[in-house]
């Protein structure tokens, strides 16, 4: 039997981490205003919190006056009121942990509830059509060509002048998978000898069948 244990609303203290001088002070503001007399959360000291706003207003006002000396200063007094909101809502949590509905009372952001996303199925690759291999003007090269297919990993080709039929005959034309199935090219054939090509696609769960071989006379 299995039992699900309700996930505790929580409170977005990432959130805090990511605020600028302005949205922290208004952040500061909406804090004080929310939690000064509040009937549940009145225990929660915010002196700490108001004196940090007060000296990272002092230092916006500064540095927008232009004095970049102050920046320094406006930086330190951000980090300050950023720790002084999160030691607020380290409180407001613990405090408020078996009665969530006073977290929204509070005037601080909570944390994105993640959604499960389910997996698509895994893609199967259907044998390649459209097949063709066309002499290069280079002694020896042959290029090949495909129909693409959607969702597939890459693609694989071999080549033969054996007999096509015999497994053990066929040659990989790459150590690796291609990300394509166009102008893929072969070279170092033999010239004036007939070669068969063949191709694949790469699905997610397992490459496709082989496609029926092409054959040409390489030049």
């Amino acid at each position: 039997m299995t039992v699900q244990v309700p996930v505790p609303m929580l409170l977005g203290l990432n959130t805090l981490a990511s605020l600028g001088p302005a949205e922290a002070l208004a952040m500061k503001d909406s804090v004080i205003s929310a939690l000064t007399n509040h009937p549940f959360f009145k225990d929660i000291p915010l002196e700490p919190l108001a004196a940090a706003g007060t000296s990272l207003e002092e230092s916006v006002r500064l540095t927008g006056a232009g004095d970049h000396s102050r920046i320094p200063d406006r930086s330190t007094h951000l980090a300050l009121v950023i720790k002084e909101l999160t030691r607020v809502a380290f409180h407001v949590q613990l405090q408020a942990i078996d009665q969530e509905s006073q977290l929204h009372t509070a005037g601080l952001p909570f944390a994105e509830r993640r959604t499960r996303v389910r997996r698509a199925p895994p893609t199967s690759a259907t044998v390649l059509t459209g097949l063709e291999a066309v002499n290069l003007d280079a002694p020896g090269e042959v290029m090949l060509a495909a129909d693409s297919q959607d969702h597939v990993l890459g693609y694989n080709f071999q080549f033969t002048k054996l007999d096509p039929a015999a497994e053990e005959n066929w040659v990989d034309d790459a150590p690796g998978p291609h990300r394509g199935c166009k102008k893929i090219v072969i070279r170092d054939l033999d010239s004036l000898s007939r070669y068969s090509f063949r191709g694949r696609a790469i699905g997610d769960d397992a490459p496709g069948p082989w496609c029926k071989p092409v054959t040409i006379s390489v030049t």
